[in-house]
């Protein structure tokens, strides 16, 4: 041991931990990220679109979109599904839309099947099919349980004389 040097004590090993594995689709909550891609009002896609991180379409998209934080502007208009974590809608959607979380603006027109879990309307927004908008988890009943879930009438707690 020398003058100035330390006394090095045995330091346990340790493993790093393993890492979790990453969600299929990322929500984007802050509003402020930085949109990564944009499609401009002039144009036209027709096939299927994908994409990480934060989009913004203002043109014409034909057919199938996956991503995890779209933004449809007003001048938008997609003939086609859309699947994706979050969408804010201004423009118009003729298809089916999947996503955790949606916001359609007055300005917005989606004509389709909607499921969300967090679904969020502006007054004068335009909504046109089924919508299916829940934050609980949903629990399958099957076999004669079922059955009694859906013929047994919701039994009165004070029934009026």
């Amino acid at each position: 041991m020398g003058l100035f040097s330390k006394e090095e004590k045995a330091k346990p090993k340790t493993e790093p931990a393993a890492a979790a594995p990453l969600p299929e689709k990322k929500i984007v909550k802050n509003d402020k990220d930085p949109i990564e891609s944009v499609l401009a009002k002039e144009m036209t896609i027709k096939g299927e679109v994908s994409f990480k991180g934060k989009a913004r379409f203002d043109g014409t998209i034909e057919g199938n979109i996956t991503g995890e934080y779209l933004i449809l502007s007003e001048t938008a208009n997609v003939t086609g599904n859309i699947d994706a974590a979050t969408l804010v809608c201004h423009g118009r959607v003729q298809g089916n839309i999947t996503a955790e979380i949606v916001t359609a603006h007055a300005t917005s027109s989606i004509n389709g099947i909607l499921k969300s879990e967090n679904l969020t309307v502006e007054s004068g927004a335009s909504l046109d099919g089924e919508i299916h908008a829940s934050s609980r988890k949903q629990t399958q009943v099957s076999g004669p349980d079922r059955a009694k879930i859906l013929l047994t009438p919701p039994i009165a707690e004070n029934p009026k004389k």
